[in-house]
């Protein structure tokens, strides 16, 4: 099925806009849990609590977003906690957008939509349904990852880290910042994936901590799903979430962490804190759009 006519669905079917981040900080998993596998068994840790995560956020998340660098960090091990868990994912029937942040160009990129997407050579060996991309070396890096429509990529475009504007928000020569050339550019990719819900399969990422731009970019983009980080941890605006959004509620995926992963009350409740949590950031998503 078409990636963006799946989200969209995702997000009518539970009524959701929020995208659940499966980053499994080693330093922040409860000591508890490590303890029942002991100090060699990553893998066995980082897949037993994420899928105890997975199962308590279901019902509240239109979508996973696993990021590979706390997989990476533990190499080997890490990549098989990592295939783990997208199997668990792939077995719930979930949207998995896999943060990787990949870019290159010619062969290289080809091999890595094969690695995250599959390809004639042979099945996925991370599979997902979209993978984020830095797509500042060009539309030859991006267009091998859009070739199946099952499948999306989201564009880095403005980002929540507070030196984003370093480079991003530098002036070109006909007035626009960089963010917004690359706002066009995903237009550009994105208008040829558009399917029944109106967005294509060439998504942004823009940090929620910086409105102004969140408003401004969106309208260069109105075909693509947005994916926003930073309105858990990193306090980004509750107006950057709303300008988002579409005047149906639809076309945002926002994101959070830590603040569902790993809740005050976790030592207490467990996972049942899991899912208050989830269930309270989807709550105060719809909240701020109305919903």
């Amino acid at each position: 099925m078409h990636f963006a006519d799946r989200v969209i669905d995702a997000c009518r079917e539970k009524n959701s806009r929020l995208v659940v981040g499966l980053d499994p900080h080693w330093s922040l998993l409860p000591e508890k849990h490590k303890a029942r596998f002991g100090p060699d068994a990553v893998d066995e840790v980082i897949d037993s609590f994420l899928g105890g995560a997975i199962e308590a956020c279901l019902p509240h998340a239109a979508a996973f977003k696993p990021q590979i660098a706390f997989f990476e960090r533990f190499g080997l091990v890490g990549f098989r906690a990592l295939t783990r868990v997208l199997a668990r994912l792939r077995q719930a029937g979930a949207i998995v957008i896999l943060d990787a942040k990949r870019n290159d160009i010619g062969s290289t990129a080809e091999a890595y939509a094969g690695a995250y997407f599959g390809d004639s050579a042979g099945p996925a060996a991370f599979p997902c349904d979209a993978l984020t991309v830095n797509a500042y070396l060009g539309g030859d890096g991006v267009a091998p990852f859009l070739r199946q429509p099952r499948h999306g990529v989201f564009a880095l475009v403005k980002t929540s880290n507070p030196s984003s504007g370093e480079l991003q928000d530098l002036a070109l020569a006909d007035g626009g910042s960089v963010a917004a050339a690359m706002a066009r550019l995903t237009a550009t990719w994105c208008a040829p994936t558009v399917g029944a819900s109106g967005y294509g399969n060439a998504g942004a990422v823009i940090g929620a901590t910086y409105p102004d731009h969140m408003r401004a970019l969106r309208g260069l983009m109105p075909r693509s799903l947005i994916l926003v980080p930073g309105y858990g941890a990193q306090g980004g605006s509750d107006d950057a979430v709303r300008a988002a959004f579409d005047g149906e509620g639809y076309g945002a995926l926002i994101n959070s962490s830590r603040g569902i992963l790993f809740p005050d009350d976790f030592e207490k409740d467990g996972f049942a804190a899991v899912a208050r949590a989830a269930d309270h950031a989807k709550q105060r998503v719809n909240r701020l759009i109305g919903r």
